[in-house]
């Protein structure tokens, strides 16, 4: 069966017993269950603590209140810990404050997707496929959140090239296995299946971005505009569509998919932020630097990224810099790695003092950033 037709395709056996449990479980708990051969219960594979690296690397002495697990403190083993270890980014401690929760309570799944959201972001991919193996059959876990059977299918294409077509395989199947549950579930249940859908919409495009093929990609979303989502989704779907386009190069498709997601709106004026972003990228992908006014008011780091991006451009390399400085500093929570990788870019370009000032970045962003902040976005030679 071609991709295609698997994107539509539910199954009327799998409906039947989906349908058969729709009285017994929550509308966001219902699944194709499957019955297991035996129980399996998930277990830890790497069960050393990470760390926190940042800390080797800056002049600044750590102290008594810094965000980094410590399995000796009894305020570090609550959900309120964790919940500051996600809040700062600290990705390597929220993974050593899952070891030791884990080790108590393997069968907490939202805690096992945590962990392996947070693995993600340390790329620690083959990790996280040992330890979904000792999971067993995902179809025989009842109570397994929909995010973490996303996430396992997803995996593959976070791995490497050569895994693109079993994450696609795994997504096909978990695309199937929501349209069936959408073909049982009365009209006024389906929200939430349908952005579960569209969620799993998003994750084929990007793996089909990956392999270079924006002509399915393309297919396939316009294809499931006409399957009658709810407005606010086709418009989402256009936007994307021309971020997809636009990154190909075709700018003629790419304005008639947007003038398509602007006549959808009821009125044209206050336009939201996705709109006026979408517009700011035509101009960069035009070349159009003649203002440096955005369309935009600027509000959050995403915005004002793409404003030093233009001041940049017109080679206005200082101006730049002292606004990339002035949004890290004025707000901690501005520091993020691709607005720092951009700092260390510019520096390299402006001043044969680059390394130093780059040690000098360090040290003042170790005071904010969490220990999982990656390394490569400071661009210093190791």
């Amino acid at each position: 069966m071609s991709s295609q037709s698997i994107w539509y395709a539910y199954d009327p056996q799998w409906a039947l017993s989906i349908r058969a449990r729709l009285n017994e479980l929550d509308v966001s708990d219902l699944w194709l269950f499957e019955s297991a051969s035996s129980a399996s219960m998930p277990r830890l594979i790497l069960d050393k603590y990470l760390g926190n690296p940042i800390r080797q690397m800056t002049s600044k002495k750590s102290t008594e209140n810094e965000l980094t697990y410590d399995s000796l403190r009894g305020d570090h083993q609550t959900l309120e810990a964790l919940n500051n270890f996600l809040r700062q980014q600290c990705w390597r401690s929220a993974v050593d404050w899952t070891i030791t929760y884990l080790m108590k309570n393997p069968s907490d799944y939202h805690i096992w997707f945590i962990r392996f959201a947070c693995l993600i972001k340390l790329r620690l991919f083959q990790t996280i496929e040992s330890e979904f193996e000792t999971f067993g059959n995902l179809n025989s876990i009842s109570k397994l959140p929909f995010s973490l059977r996303l996430l396992h299918a997803e995996l593959p294409i976070y791995m490497d090239s050569n895994h693109f077509h079993d994450g696609l395989d795994r997504l096909f199947r978990l695309l199937m296995i929501t349209n069936t549950i959408l073909s049982v579930l009365p009209k006024d249940q389906t929200q939430l299946w349908h952005r579960r859908r569209l969620r799993i919409l998003y994750s084929i495009a990007n793996c089909y971005i990956l392999m270079k093929r924006m002509d399915l990609i393309i297919s396939i979303l316009e294809n499931q505009i006409v399957k009658n989502e709810p407005v606010e989704q086709q418009i989402e779907i256009y936007l994307l569509i021309v971020r997809i386009l636009l990154q190909t190069g075709d700018e003629l498709n790419a304005q008639r998919a947007f003038d398509r997601a602007l006549s959808l709106l009821p009125s044209k004026e206050n336009l939201s932020d996705g709109f006026l972003l979408t517009k700011e990228l035509f101009s960069l992908f035009r070349n159009d630097f003649s203002s440096n006014k955005l369309l935009t008011a600027m509000k959050n780091p995403i915005e004002v990224n793409n404003h030093c991006v233009i001041l940049l451009y017109m080679s206005k390399m200082k101006e730049s810099l002292d606004l990339y400085e002035k949004l890290i500093r004025d707000k901690a929570t501005n520091i993020h790695e691709a607005i720092i990788f951009n700092m260390c870019t510019i520096y390299e370009l402006e001043s044969f003092r680059f390394t130093q000032k780059k040690h000098e970045l360090v040290d003042y962003i170790s005071q904010y950033v969490g220990d999982g902040f990656s390394l490569t976005a400071l661009k210093l030679q190791t």
